[in-house]
């Protein structure tokens, strides 16, 4: 597998989408991972069940097919993880909730994906997390209105229906100065374009329903994190439970 990897690190990216994530030699030569509809996984004996020693223990914290899946979009991302999520709304939600507690602030970019505002203006401030919105534009000078418990500051380039770019560097210098989690909403320019974590950026979102599955035939959502915020992001869709379908 090794050997794969390095080989496609140097290959072009027509290449590397359609390679990634596959191992024939695994699955006896069938070139796509089977697809693994799973929920109970057995354990040989009580003391694996007990210390979860062995890869996959329950089917909402893997299979060989999601495994697959986040192969691919990790090497796309150059991240250390990625989990899978039902809808794209889903992929900004979990690493929210993951990140901010109750007495938190966060600070969304004013042109966001409308229900991810909407998520903001009512479960988050019921929740105790205070939000505010600010200018797309911004760059650098949204240190301005960081706060001592400001925890997030959400990106979105181009930003939903107005496509305004962002000085996203600058945005997540900002953020890392104070203490703060810099995430991205990336559906639209796709890691293909732009990897949000080569410029900063802890946690890169996509709404896969979009560009990675043709827009009109599927429901999903993925979520990749850097190093440090992986096992945060992990931690928090293990404990919602949410994860993507086979």
């Amino acid at each position: 597998m090794q050997d794969k990897i390095d080989v496609l690190a140097a290959a072009g990216m027509n290449t590397r989408l359609a390679h990634s994530g596959n191992s024939p030699a695994d699955y006896h030569g069938f070139v796509n991972p089977p697809v693994v509809r799973a929920s109970t996984v057995l354990f040989p004996n009580a003391v694996t069940m007990e210390t979860r020693n062995q890869k996959y223990t329950y089917g909402t914290r893997g299979t060989p097919t999601t495994d697959a899946l986040c192969e691919a979009i990790d090497a796309l991302e150059g991240s250390s993880g990625t989990v899978l999520v039902p809808s794209g709304l889903a992929a900004v939600t979990v690493p929210f909730l993951g990140v901010l507690s109750a007495g938190d602030h966060a600070l969304i970019v004013d042109s966001v994906y409308f229900p991810t505002r909407h998520f903001c203006d009512t479960m988050l401030k019921r929740l105790g997390v205070a939000v505010d919105y600010y200018d797309p534009m911004a760059g650098a000078a949204i240190e301005a209105l960081m706060k001592p418990n400001t925890r997030l500051v959400h990106m979105e380039a181009p930003g939903s229906n107005t496509f305004e770019m962002q000085d996203i560097g600058a945005i997540a210098a900002v953020a890392h100065r104070h203490g703060a989690v810099a995430t991205m909403d990336n559906t639209w320019a796709t890691p293909l374009y732009f990897r949000p974590l080569d410029h900063g950026v802890d946690i890169s979102i996509h709404a896969a329903t979009k560009y990675p599955s043709g827009h009109s035939d599927v429901l999903f959502g993925t979520v990749s994190a850097n190093a440090a915020l992986w096992p945060r992001l992990k931690e928090a869709a293990i404990t919602l439970g949410v994860c993507g379908a086979p």
